[in-house]
């Protein structure tokens, strides 16, 4: 990628709008819920690089009250930058996903199903939930037998979203392992033991 994290960042705000620089600076803490707080000696060189490159422009607005502010805005080249840059950290990001799902998965399966198949998918997966187990070989004839059986209490996510021009349903179930204690039979938890997910 042409650009960095933070120059790609401040493309992205001014393809919503017009910004001054503090605008841009509270904007990326709301944005971040507050985890991260740009300081002005990163965003405003930031800004000089891109419109030294022709990718922003801005205006000086002059006031009476208060100081003035000087307004960025996105010019038809950064436009075009963003769109590529987007396109190059989206095939990025998938390699990245795809390659911790592959190398940490306990099982994984990735495939097209017709509106019936996915409906008795999901029917088969509510109902070995409902039993407190699912195997894996029965609701997806063909794979290999995966026990899953998740333990009270479970957070569940559900996340309806658009990727460019694709609608996706994003499903996830979360639970923390428990296994049998060596005495006495009762169940415990392992410090440190990573939530399973589903």
């Amino acid at each position: 990628m042409k650009i960095g994290a933070v120059s790609l960042w401040l493309l992205l705000l001014l393809s919503e709008k017009p910004m001054y620089g503090y605008e841009v600076i509270r904007e990326l803490e709301k944005r971040f819920s507050g985890y991260w707080r740009p300081k002005t000696g990163t965003i405003y060189p930031a800004f000089e690089k891109l419109e030294e490159g022709g990718l922003v422009t801005s205006r000086i607005e002059f006031r009476d009250e208060g100081l003035d502010r000087k307004h960025y805005a996105l010019t038809g080249k950064g436009r075009a930058e963003l769109s590529q840059t987007m396109s190059h950290w989206t095939k990025m990001m998938e390699v990245l996903e795809n390659y911790r799902e592959v190398h940490e998965s306990i099982f994984r399966y990735k495939g097209r199903l017709g509106k019936d198949e996915l409906s008795k998918f999901l029917v088969a997966l509510g109902e070995g939930l409902a039993r407190r187990s699912v195997d894996t070989s029965k609701i997806l004839p063909g794979q290999k037998k995966i026990l899953i059986q998740p333990t009270e209490p479970v957070t569940f996510k559900f996340l309806y979203a658009k990727e460019e021009d694709e609608l996706e349903i994003h499903m996830e179930l979360k639970w923390i392992p428990v296994h049998s204690a060596s005495s006495g039979g009762r169940a415990s938890r392992p410090p440190n033991r990573p939530r399973r997910t589903l």
